[in-house]
C-alpha cells in the first residue's frame, strides 16, 4: 500500500438508515455502520488515489428492505474492504454490493465479505465485482446460515437458558465487526432508549 496516506477519518453512524455518499483521496476511512431495525438505504463510496477505505455493517432488519453498497475505484493504489453481517429477524431483505475498478487503473485491492444469518426471515446477497483492469486483486465473499445447534448447546451446558444462548450468538454474530469503542457506543444508545 502507498505511503502517501495523509490520515484516518472514522465514522460511526449508528441506528441511521439515511443515504450515504462519500470521496476518498489519499486517506484512511473505516465508516462502521449499525442498525438494529434496519431500514432500506445506499451507499455510494468513490476512491480516487491511494485511499484505504473499510465499511463494517452490522444489521438486523425486520421489515422488507434493499440495501445498496456502491464502490467506484477510478484512481491507484487503493484498498476496498466491505465487511457486511445481516441477521434476518423477518421478512426479506436484497443486498446488492458493487464494487467497479475502473480502466487502466492499477495496484487497487478489492475484498466483499458477506455473511447472512436467517431467523425468521430471508436475505438475498448480489455481490458484484465490475473490473475493468488486469492489474487489481478482487475477492468476495458471501454465505447464508442459521444459528448453530452445536453451538447453542454449548452455551446450554454452560448454564445458559437456551433465549440467551441465541441472544449471546445474534450480538457475536453483529459485534465480531467492530472494535470495542464502537461496541461500547452501541450499547450506550440502548441503555439511553431504556
Amino acid at each position: 500500500m502507498n505511503k502517501l496516506i495523509m490520515n484516518k477519518k472514522v465514522i460511526n453512524i449508528i441506528n441511521n438508515s439515511q443515504d450515504l455518499d462519500y470521496e476518498i483521496n489519499n486517506e484512511m476511512v473505516i465508516i462502521n455502520l449499525f442498525s438494529e431495525k434496519a431500514k432500506s438505504m445506499n451507499i455510494n463510496i468513490k476512491q480516487k488515489e491511494n485511499s484505504y477505505l473499510v465499511i463494517n455493517y452490522g444489521c438486523l432488519f425486520y421489515d422488507n428492505i434493499e440495501i445498496n453498497i456502491n464502490g467506484q475505484i477510478i484512481g491507484n493504489n487503493n484498498r476496498c474492504i466491505i465487511n457486511l453481517r445481516a441477521l434476518a429477524e423477518q421478512n426479506h431483505a436484497n443486498i446488492n454490493v458493487c464494487v467497479k475498478a475502473s480502466e487502466n487503473t492499477i495496484g487497487n485491492v478489492i475484498i466483499e465479505d458477506l455473511k447472512g444469518l436467517n431467523e425468521n426471515g430471508t436475505i438475498t446477497f448480489m455481490p458484484i465485482l465490475e473490473i475493468n483492469t488486469n492489474e487489481v486483486d478482487a475477492s468476495h465473499y458471501a454465505t447464508i446460515g442459521s444459528l448453530d445447534e452445536k453451538e447453542l448447546f454449548y452455551l446450554q451446558t454452560k448454564g445458559l437458558d437456551l433465549n440467551t444462548s441465541i441472544s449471546l450468538l445474534k450480538k457475536s454474530f453483529i459485534y465480531n465487526l467492530f472494535s470495542d469503542e464502537f461496541i461500547n457506543e452501541i450499547n450506550k444508545g440502548k441503555e439511553n432508549y431504556e
